[in-house]
């Protein structure tokens, strides 16, 4: 078994089910020594960054899951194209535990992300209980919204759930 550190999208459960990522487990997780910074480039006007951690006198919560090797492998395929895979060791209700997350490949300087992708990560939170502090510092991060277009972005991540769903074995889904 695999433990993964996820603190960006990843977060998201509607993230994991379009990616086709199963996991064994969840619990809430702590990343000291790090903090969260919206600065892997994205796409300009629809994702302008994306999240990354990088060591800091911080914190940052995320959640760690219990993954197969092949969902692990599944994650990699995701991520791989921006970000680089480490080791990590995050404090769990267990106390610490080994673990592997993502981090930026090239970070660039800051820059708010989109209002759809920081919302994400606030719905990823609340989902798992994470600290209603840590919550609070999400909900208040600065983000972009251009009308129409992120709803239109949006909607074809919705859309792309519902045929996943759609053409997904019911013993399959999970």
């Amino acid at each position: 078994m695999e433990r993964y550190f996820a603190f960006g999208a990843n977060l998201s459960p509607s993230t994991l089910r379009r990616r086709r990522v199963h996991t064994l487990g969840a619990r809430p997780a702590r990343l000291p020594g790090h903090e969260l910074v919206f600065a892997v480039r994205g796409v300009p006007l629809l994702e302008p960054s994306f999240a990354t951690v990088r060591p800091a006198d911080d914190e940052v919560w995320g959640v760690l899951y219990d993954l197969d090797e092949v969902e692990l492998a599944r994650l990699r395929s995701y991520e791989g194209l921006s970000y680089r895979e480490v080791g990590v060791e995050v404090e769990t209700e267990r106390g610490r535990e080994a673990a592997r997350t993502f981090v930026a490949k090239r970070p660039c300087p800051p820059r708010p992300p989109s209002a759809r992708y920081l919302g994400l990560l606030v719905a990823g939170a609340r989902h798992h209980g994470l600290p209603d502090a840590w919550l609070a510092r999400l909900e208040v991060e600065p983000s972009r919204h251009v009308p129409v277009l992120h709803e239109l972005v949006g909607a074809g991540f919705a859309f792309v759930d519902r045929v996943h769903r759609a053409f997904t074995r019911p013993s399959e889904r999970r």
